[in-house]
């Protein structure tokens, strides 16, 4: 399936909107997200023309959609209610509904009236509400205080489920960060999950990513490096199993 653009070409569009025709000149001075951060500031707040430029440049066809391996077993776990992304595209609830899975976008505080068989949370927000996405360096800022309807959203699912993460690294720092929160906050109360909370896919992982998930009370779930696609749709139907 034909994926949407990388994190670094949003951060190299947004140097070109800026007026610099290569973004390295931007990275010799800050991270991506202060450019982005940087890039707010210099259109007084705003993120239109890059969330533009993001659904202009994420339109896969249904076709596309509809043959995604990793989707179709995504589809056909019929326990799973909830699925969270950090992604602003639609290419999950598209493919979700092309492959006769009902499901509900969760974007913002007003859409998080349950009662749908599936509903698929833009923890980052999407591109249908571009002043909630999750884009720049004080965005992070915000959201690393786990305080808003969203971060309080995912504690409370988090206290009786349990989370997979697929497509995500330690370099997520967003995501760590939570974990270690609650694991903090969870491993006194009397009852509580003493196993993980949460697996993650990890391609040819090595201590490195054993020692840091696992202090976090998430498992590794390993997968050759070489067919990550491939991997993933065998952790998924495992599932089902």
């Amino acid at each position: 399936m034909r994926s949407g653009p990388s994190w670094s070409a949003l951060v190299d569009q947004a140097a070109q909107e800026l007026g610099f025709s290569d973004a390295a000149m931007l990275r010799a001075r800050g991270t991506d997200l202060q450019i982005l951060e940087y890039f707010r500031i210099k259109n007084h707040g705003e993120a239109a023309k890059i969330t533009n430029w993001l659904t202009r440049t994420m339109q896969p066809p249904d076709d596309a959609l509809r043959d995604s391996s990793i989707h179709i077993e995504l589809a056909k776990l019929e326990k799973v209610k909830y699925v969270y992304t950090t992604n602003y595209d639609n290419f999950i609830e598209r493919s979700l509904n092309l492959l006769g899975r009902t499901c509900k976008v969760v974007a913002v505080e007003s859409d998080m009236a349950h009662g749908t068989d599936l509903e698929v949370i833009k923890f980052h927000g999407d591109l249908d509400h571009p002043r909630q996405m999750v884009l720049s360096e004080s965005d992070y800022d915000a959201r690393l205080s786990f305080s808003t309807p969203m971060d309080f959203r995912l504690r409370s699912d988090l206290l009786n489920r349990v989370l997979l993460f697929l497509g995500y690294s330690f370099r997520d720092y967003n995501v760590s960060y939570l974990f270690r929160l609650m694991n903090e906050a969870l491993g006194g109360v009397s009852g509580s999950m003493s196993g993980p909370r949460a697996y993650i896919v990890v391609p040819d992982p090595s201590d490195f990513e054993y020692t840091l998930f696992g202090a976090r009370n998430i498992g590794v779930i390993p997968v050759s490096g070489a067919n990550m696609t491939l991997g993933i749709v065998e952790v998924l139907r495992g599932l089902r199993a």
